[in-house]
């Protein structure tokens, strides 16, 4: 659905998503080392009275502008695949309605699962952490995923709905997705291996803010993020909108 859609995916996607890797460059490139040893004093139960001037608020900043153009680029990506609509401006237009009600089911989802895999994650690490040993930290983490992604590609056909100006809930797409329950639990999995995949050449290389390692960072990240995008979108029209795969 991408790659065959290149250029429309690069039309909808390419300022706003440009716009996004200054701000995550100039975050990175800046203010790295200063994240990494705040990290390593708060492991240590130490918190420095003073942060680096301008983190927080670049910090802000750089989260502002990764969710507000994630949730544009959606939009836009759900309308394109769906109703065949290619934005005819150099910068796309801004359904600000359909985003802020995006953002809304965003945070509620966030929620829920935020919620569902604290609980999760703490009866895992009770039942099955002892007898993974010290493969416990990296096992939970994935099985965790694992489950989170499946329940959001289950609830998450509310999005593309929101795309096309439609009223959807959680729970409609709970059920409307459980003839493809298996399917979708296939697919969460095959999501998990492709995560741990991408992340071996990052950490084959520790610098973070290497030119390389950022130049790879965005370019998966891009691709991450528009397929992620067009696996709701593909739900949302097999089994909403009755269409072949």
């Amino acid at each position: 659905m991408v790659f065959s859609n290149l250029g429309p995916a690069l039309r909808i996607s390419g300022l706003l998503y440009l716009a996004y890797m200054l701000i995550n460059a100039y975050f990175l490139l800046n203010y790295a080392n200063d994240l990494s040893v705040l990290q390593q004093n708060m492991a240590a139960g130490y918190m420095p009275m003073e942060l680096p001037s301008g983190l927080v608020r670049t910090m802000a900043l750089n989260f502002v502008v990764s969710l507000l153009t994630s949730l544009w680029i959606a939009v836009l990506w759900h309308r394109f695949i769906l109703l065949s609509q290619i934005p005819d401006t150099p910068i796309p237009p801004l359904f600000s309605g359909m985003l802020v009600s995006y953002l809304g089911k965003t945070i509620q989802l966030a929620l829920m699962l935020a919620v569902f895999g604290f609980a999760l994650g703490m009866l895992l690490g009770v039942a099955i952490g002892p007898f993974l040993g010290s493969s416990a930290a990296t096992a939970i983490p994935l099985i965790l995923f694992g489950v989170l992604l499946y329940l959001s590609y289950r609830l998450g056909l509310v999005f593309p709905a929101i795309a096309l100006n439609t009223s959807m809930t959680f729970k409609t797409s709970w059920e409307k997705t459980k003839p493809a329950s298996g399917a979708i639990a296939q697919l969460a999995v095959i999501a998990v291996v492709f995560a741990i995949i991408i992340q071996i050449p990052s950490n084959m290389n520790p610098d973070p803010t290497s030119i390389i390692n950022l130049i790879y960072s965005y370019v998966v990240g891009w691709i991450a993020m528009m397929v992620g995008i067009s696996v709701l979108t593909t739900l949302y029209g097999i089994h909403i909108e009755g269409r072949e795969i």
